[in-house]
């Protein structure tokens, strides 16, 4: 058997950096799963990749044979670098059967065995490991050429796509997955395509001509008699949340499939449009551009309520919520640097940035006023003095929250992926429950009902650019309404139909 291992992996060595690049980018969740368990587990990945299970998408037992489906989901494994939280299923021996036979029920079609699939099977490449050394080899070189074949038929595929000839590189990317029918390099340049050949969806207009490379999508659209303007976040993974804050542990990376947010928080102007009343504290006279303000004093509650007015108006629905994971990807931008005071407040209106009348701990009293107090004061009684009256100074700060407001949307910088705001001005709603981490969408965070307080992302302008972190996570009860509490749109685009183009043998 570890002659049968060296000599796979000698024949197949070129399989490695194509393989572990597609099982991360996407698409099918037990080739993501595959991903990350191959970096540990290099050899047994590159195996599977070579069997015919890597291809299935559903089985008999409702289980896939993959790394999930045979050794568990274990997610303290999967995080785990010390190797101390090991698999869910580690099958042995007599055991190993016990795996196959849930789909594999006759046994073997040659013996009808149900006992020992090992003995003539090698358990991740399904390989005969009673083969001599000479078919081994043979098979490697066969291999081999498959694999020299499958990297030329994407290579020309990608010089067609460069030169935007859709329909012949469609043929050569289809002809790619016949060679390697578990490349999702190979499928997801085929839904690339599809995208190209049908660009756009109902209910929105495509802005400008640039579209995303890996996903086919369209870089920005507004939904059609809103003048609501999306951006597409393109597809990636990325390391979620913190050690710095004990409710954001433990780091973990999580896959982001590409969908669009709103390039602006809801102003309340198009609130309004849609639910036909203002319920924002700034507003009024003091506030002439209010209709270009954030919305706030909304809660979740009232979110999901506009979700349903808003989606009347799009043609299959999809506008909904941020995921927090979502939100925090599209407020890091790709980074991971933390930004200093001057950068934080360029894109963000903040506490040092928001105020809107004066702040001072008597009423009436001017801010130079209580500036040249606090000079007097420290130069009569020192330091000490000079500090408490700051103190004091801040504490009348936070108790007159009517002098510091929301700015009118779009009058920051945007971030590197043209969303502004995502830091200051009001806090976010996302779709999500406040739960522990690490995320996973599927545990019941996302569900639309249920009990316990719903996430909220993004410092607000009544926030310390010392507190500016777009990992911070905060939540509130989903009937909450503050002053500081807004929505920006999140939106999926719809699954185009892919056709398959002739292939010739």
């Amino acid at each position: 058997m570890a002659r049968l291992k060296v000599s796979l992996l000698t024949g197949t060595l070129i399989f490695a950096t194509p393989l572990l690049l597609l099982a991360q980018q996407g698409g099918r969740q037990d080739l993501v799963s595959a991903g990350k368990c191959a970096r540990c587990h290099v050899s047994s990945a590159l195996e599977w990749g070579l069997s015919k299970h890597s291809t299935l998408t559903r089985s008999k037992s409702g289980r896939l044979p993959s790394c999930v489906g045979c050794h568990g989901e274990n997610r303290d494994h999967v995080i785990d670098e010390q190797n101390t939280a090991k698999p869910d299923r580690v099958a042995h021996g007599d055991a190993i059967a016990t795996l196959c036979v849930e789909c594999h029920r006759r046994g073997c079609p040659h013996t009808s065995d149900l006992k020992n699939c090992q003995n003539c099977h090698h358990i991740h490449a399904l390989v005969n490991p009673t083969l001599d050394a000479a078919a081994i080899e043979k098979r490697a070189g066969d291999l081999a050429a498959l694999m020299q074949a499958y990297q030329g038929h994407l290579a020309e595929g990608e010089r067609l796509v460069q030169l935007a000839q859709w329909e012949p590189a469609r043929t050569a990317f289809a002809a790619a997955l016949k060679d390697y029918p578990a490349s999702d390099r190979a499928k997801a340049a085929l839904a690339m395509i599809a995208r190209r050949l049908k660009p756009g969806f109902s209910g929105f207009k495509i802005v400008g001509d640039q579209f995303d490379v890996l996903s086919g999508l369209p870089r920005e659209i507004i939904m059609d008699g809103t003048g609501i303007d999306m951006v597409l976040v393109p597809a990636g993974s990325f390391d979620l949340c913190s050690e710095l804050h004990a409710d954001a542990q433990p780091v973990h990376t999580v896959n982001i499939a590409p969908f669009y947010l709103a390039r602006f928080e809801m102003t309340q102007a198009q609130w309004k449009s849609l639910m036909s009343a203002n319920p924002s504290f700034h507003q009024g006279v003091k506030f002439p551009r209010a209709d270009q303000m954030p919305v706030e004093q909304v809660s979740w509650d009232d979110c999901r309520a506009m979700l349903v007015e808003i989606n009347k108006r799009v043609p299959g629905g999809g506008l909904r919520l941020p995921t927090e994971a979502e939100w925090e990807y599209a407020a890091r931008a790709g980074s991971t640097d933390s930004a200093d005071a001057a950068k934080v407040l360029s894109v963000a209106w903040l506490r040092e940035n928001s105020r809107i009348a004066p702040a001072a701990p008597d009423a009436g009293a001017e801010p130079e006023a209580g500036a040249a107090r606090v000079s007097r004061e420290a130069s009569n009684a020192g330091m000490a003095q000079m500090f408490k009256e700051m103190q004091r100074v801040e504490a009348a700060k936070l108790a007159a929250p009517d002098s510091y407001a929301p700015h009118p949307v779009g009058t920051a910088q945007p971030n590197r992926w043209g969303l502004y705001d995502m830091q200051g001005n009001v806090a976010e709603w996302c779709s999500s429950l406040y739960q522990p981490y690490p995320y996973d969408a599927a545990d019941g965070r996302e569900a639309t009902i249920g009990p316990g307080t719903r996430v909220l992302r993004g410092d607000t302008f009544m926030d310390s650019v010392e507190s500016a972190d777009p990992t911070l996570r905060h939540s509130d009860r989903p009937n909450r309404k503050l002053r500081w509490n807004g929505v920006r749109l999140a939106f999926s685009p719809p699954a185009v139909e892919q056709a398959a183009p002739p292939i010739n043998n």
